[in-house]
């Protein structure tokens, strides 16, 4: 197997860039396992999904994913030893990374001592600030001096832009009325793994689940939700795309997920878009929010869309980054853990306990870079909440795609519909 490897000079960290080019040239490759290849009688029912469709009857044994390679185990980049356990504040690296890698250059609207641009939907006749640059002591510094129309963009692709429409340029809403957020914890350098405590607050995750119940008890009466005499209650909708959706993988899920009207959730849409430094909120999927009840699970799975769903031209492209709220508390023996299976740097995967309010963010496909369709490094499941576990789990979920995303439930979903909601929300901060 040939590995092209890519070297970025003046940058003591292991070349990412290189690992998710091995996963773009390779992975498919060893992919093999995962799927099978379609054939013209089963192409119509593989609508997603990797392969062919999956036999009437799933065997009885569970479907595996095959371990990483070694060349892939090489890429992977523990946590820094010194975070603090509390959270804080992002370094200027990982500021940089998520940048360089992931396209987020805005990211938090910017850090203590990075570059910054006030982010905001601004009225016609005013101009956004100009960028200012901090101390320049990131160890990528270099790397962001030099020009950067050659190799790297080519190789990490550059960042995709939202143009706002008519409706959205005459938004009233500016996320900068949000305060950054401070309380992050690192929990894998790459691919990369942030933990955002006090992402929502009590009462706003009390909001979520209480929405989903009230649509739940409600289906078939009267709307839990109103909007000028317009019914935005949550649609239960049951289970979302995700890379092995067969029913092998779908026998192995049991949970319940509402999708959302945006304007129904402004807080997670506002505080969405402020964390990843967007100026709307047109790349972003519609928001869920999921039930795991006592001994429900969700089996490993990818949250990247498959390469024929992701490369749809009438699609939005890629999953770019998952953002994951917890609305409930879990203690360690109650279960209902995140798990990244190889990000554990031991015999054990990586585990993210569900705390309220915290938000978990990660990046399912390859840091943006052309032609990888996932990164396989993020598999990742949904730990059974215990039988005596006195709280169920909630979350609320997020997908950010490459490009604009049309959404397709409930009936009517549009994104300029949350800008009234948001614009309320963003001024009462």
């Amino acid at each position: 197997m040939k590995v092209q490897v890519v070297i970025i000079s003046c940058v003591s960290l292991p070349p990412t860039a290189a690992a998710a080019t091995f996963i773009s040239s390779s992975f498919r490759h060893s992919a093999t396992s995962l799927h099978a290849k379609s054939t013209s009688k089963s192409k119509s029912k593989s609508s997603g999904g990797f392969g062919k469709a999956a036999p009437k009857h799933p065997p009885k044994e569970p479907f595996v994913y095959p371990p990483l390679e070694p060349d892939v185990i090489q890429t992977l980049v523990p946590p820094p030893t010194d975070v603090n356990p509390n959270g804080g504040i992002l370094s200027e690296e990982i500021y940089d990374r998520l940048e360089a890698i992931y396209g987020l250059e805005k990211f938090n609207f910017a850090g203590e001592n990075s570059i910054y641009r006030t982010i905001g939907v601004a009225d016609d006749n005013e101009t956004p600030a100009a960028p200012t640059s901090g101390s320049g002591n990131s160890l990528f510094d270099d790397l962001l001096k030099v020009d950067r129309d050659d190799s790297l963009d080519n190789l990490f692709g550059s960042p995709t832009t939202t143009t706002q429409s008519t409706e959205q340029s005459a938004a009233l809403y500016d996320l900068n009325k949000l305060p950054p957020f401070k309380k992050f914890r690192v929990l894998h350098t790459d691919p990369m793994v942030l933990a955002v405590d006090d992402f929502l607050t009590p009462a706003e995750c009390d909001r979520c689940i209480q929405v989903s119940l009230d649509a739940e008890n409600y289906q078939g009466g009267k709307p839990s939700l109103n909007d000028g005499g317009r019914d935005i209650s949550p649609l239960l909708i049951g289970k979302s795309l995700t890379v092995g959706k067969d029913s092998r993988s779908q026998a192995q899920r049991t949970s319940t997920t509402w999708f959302h009207y945006y304007e129904s959730m402004p807080e997670l849409m506002s505080k969405a878009s402020r964390l990843l430094g967007l100026e709307g909120i047109e790349r972003w999927e519609e928001p869920q929010t999921v039930r795991y009840r006592r001994n429900e699970k969700f089996t490993w799975h990818l949250d990247a869309l498959s390469p024929e769903a992701a490369t749809d031209p009438k699609g939005a492209g890629q999953r770019v980054a998952t953002l994951l709220v917890y609305l409930t508390d879990l203690n360690k023996e109650e279960g209902g853990a995140t798990m990244f299976r190889d990000l554990g740097g031991g015999n054990e995967p990586l585990k993210v306990r569900p705390q309220k309010g915290t938000a978990l963010l990660f990046f399912p496909s390859a840091g943006g870079i052309p032609n990888a369709p996932f990164d396989i490094r993020t598999l990742h499941c949904g730990e059974a909440v215990s039988e005596d576990a006195e709280n169920e789990k909630w979350i609320a979920q997020l997908w950010l795609c490459q490009k604009n995303y049309t959404p397709t439930a409930p009936e009517n979903n549009l994104h300029v519909n949350a800008v009234e909601a948001m614009t309320s929300y963003c001024d009462s901060i």
